[in-house]
């Protein structure tokens, strides 16, 4: 795939309508796959020693863009990295690739929204964190795969960190990002954490 055909397809795209141009109908979403076999984005898994305090990085090699990811971090986390460097392609290397130059380099804080460095670039991520959740975890999965929870037979016998706990699990990614997407679209009240 070229650049050009990269831009058509995915500018100006949300997560909703980049799930269903790619036809995903249920969980969990392989955004190894999608990157690899849909968008020709490589992703470089190799350690490196120097990157270890990174979870990922994105940039443009021979004008294409190419993530480098952390494997020794848990699955969930991987899948959350990978999401939000598609994020980042799609919202910020994509439309702007004349003038884009350094890799964007994600860690602890960045993907966690721990509000280090300048507005734009707190902006820039957490709209990147916004376009990963809603692209892993979306609204109307959420609702089904709740409701198929709260329909099981040992529904009132778990408690909310172990609703969590499945629903992350179902969706393959961290407690983390399931407990804050959970919250974010209402399903949990933060204070009762």
């Amino acid at each position: 795939m070229k650049l050009e055909d990269l831009k058509t397809m995915l500018i100006g795209k949300t997560p909703e309508e980049m799930i269903e141009l790619f036809e995903i109908k249920d969980v969990p979403i392989d955004i190894k796959s999608i990157l690899r076999n849909k968008l020709n984005i490589k992703i470089d898994e190799k350690l490196d020693w120097n990157k270890l305090a990174l979870d990922g990085s994105v940039y443009l090699k021979n004008d294409y863009p190419e993530i480098w990811l952390n494997n020794s971090v848990s699955e969930g986390r991987q899948n959350f990295t990978l999401a939000h460097e598609l994020g980042h392609i799609v919202n910020d290397i994509l439309p702007n690739t004349q003038n884009y130059q350094d890799p964007i380099k994600d860690d602890y804080d960045t993907l966690y929204r721990r509000g280090t460095g300048d507005k734009q670039t707190n902006r820039m991520e957490t709209k990147a964190n916004d376009f990963a959740a809603r692209f892993l975890m979306p609204a109307t999965f959420i609702y089904q795969e709740a409701r198929k929870l709260t329909e099981s037979e040992d529904f009132d016998k778990i408690n909310l960190e172990e609703v969590i706990k499945r629903m992350a699990n179902r969706f393959r990614v961290s407690y983390e990002a399931m407990k804050w997407r959970l919250i974010n679209l209402g399903y949990i009240n933060k204070d009762k954490l």
